[in-house]
């Protein structure tokens, strides 16, 4: 692990408009003079961490985070601050520690009250727990706070402004799928995989090209959208008076929306809003955390007894329009961090038989058959291969994420085809 150099300083400066963001300051009140964190030729944030001066300091951490290294930032991905050791920054996957001393339990205290506001610090002490948004500049953060069994612990990732779908290196499989007319896709992989850019590369694709509405449900929001041909609304959970998912959801239907976004499916009331949503003939994007489009199906039926299991596959199996499952790699081309590599089960009649008579692991199976290829079906092998040839990814990279089909890669890249 090594340490990242941050220049800064404290000291009272007027209230300018730099210093703004979506949430008050930790005492919830404003002063005509605000306490501000200044870039210095120091190497150290060694400060006093106080009421009045936990906002700057928080901001100034959420600057440097964003920031272009020429800029002296570190264009990290994510920001932890826990007692115990200096706040910690994600570059590149790795973990590297801010320059400054070790932060006591109080000062984490002080800084997480500082970004959130009355309402949010409500919340926090009823739950122990929030999940929350934060503006600053153009830049916005997803926000979880937690007390932990050594205090409380922030974790905050980075967004940047939406950019085109080529900007992500998406394959245009991607885009076939959101040009469906209904569905329900799924978006599946694990925490850091991608899934929450991809989907809002996909929608805002959506958004540029045609003349329709897309409804978001997110706690919280992440990516904004500028409405372009489609109409955009984005419900926020507990900030924008919608008190909880189930609620929000059940919403959605009534919503019109040609295109949505259900969050999360973290129980079966929420796949189940997703699944009628796209009963009534919309395009509805969901997540799941789990690898593989066999761990998909697995983890839909565990929130089901056995009674009920053949009801849910049965009506997934009417209504399921993709699953994509997603991780990113190491990329090899210069000023490229990471590149997804995905599979994409796209199912036919035959494979949505499969799907009611519970022989999931069979339409699986079926992605390899080239029938199902040309439908838009992509199995991690054929994708892995690409990223290889192409030169995108590192040969033996490929391999170790290849898992079970190593041997089938292998074999693959010295232009034998296993079947």
């Amino acid at each position: 692990m090594s340490t990242e150099p941050i220049s800064a300083h404290v000291e009272n400066v007027p209230h300018s408009a730099e210093s703004t963001s979506s949430a008050p300051a930790g005492n919830g009140s404003e002063s005509t003079a605000r306490p501000s964190v200044q870039v210095t030729n120091s190497d150290h944030l060694d400060v006093q961490i106080t009421e009045a001066n936990a906002k700057a300091i928080m901001e100034r951490l959420l600057r440097h985070m964003a920031a272009d290294p020429g800029q002296g930032g570190r264009r990290a991905t994510d920001l932890h601050v826990n007692p115990g050791r200096p706040p910690d920054y994600r570059v590149e996957r790795v973990i590297r520690s801010v320059k400054m001393r070790p932060l006591s339990q109080q000062d984490v205290v002080l800084l997480s009250n500082a970004i959130m506001n009355e309402q949010q610090r409500a919340r926090f002490e009823r739950n122990h727990c929030i999940d929350m948004s934060y503006h600053l500049d153009r830049t916005r953060f997803r926000v979880n706070i937690v007390q932990s069994f050594n205090g409380r612990s922030i974790s905050i990732r980075r967004f940047e402004e939406i950019k085109d779908f080529d900007d992500y290196h998406l394959p245009k499989h991607y885009l076939n799928i959101a040009d469906n007319a209904r569905g329900f896709v799924i978006m599946s992989g694990s925490t850091g995989s991608g899934k929450t850019t991809s989907i809002a590369a996909m929608l805002d694709y959506i958004n540029k090209n045609y003349p329709k509405k897309i409804a978001t449900i997110e706690d919280p929001i992440e990516y904004v959208y500028t409405p372009k041909k489609s109409i955009v609304v984005q419900i926020e959970i507990g900030e924008d008076g919608i008190p909880n998912e189930e609620i929000a959801l059940r919403n959605l239907v009534r919503m019109d929306p040609d295109a949505g976004l259900a969050g999360e499916m973290r129980d079966r009331n929420s796949l189940e809003a997703a699944l009628k949503t796209a009963q009534a003939g919309h395009l509805i994007f969901g997540t799941l955390h789990c690898e593989g489009v066999g761990q998909a199906f697995d983890r839909i039926l565990a929130y089901y007894d056995t009674i009920e299991q053949q009801r849910i596959l049965g009506t997934l199996a009417d209504n399921l329009a993709a699953i994509i499952n997603q991780r990113l790699l190491p990329c090899l081309k210069p000023g490229i961090d990471v590149v997804p590599a995905y599979e994409i089960f796209i199912p036919n009649p035959l494979t949505r038989r499969y799907i009611r008579e519970r022989r999931y692991q069979e339409a699986i199976a079926e992605m390899e058959k080239p029938a199902m290829k040309e439908l838009g079906c992509v199995t991690y092998v054929d994708s892995l291969f690409d990223l290889v040839y192409n030169e995108w990814v590192d040969y033996h990279i490929a391999l170790e994420n290849a898992g079970d089909k190593a041997e089938k890669l292998k074999s693959r890249l010295k232009g034998i085809d296993l079947k």
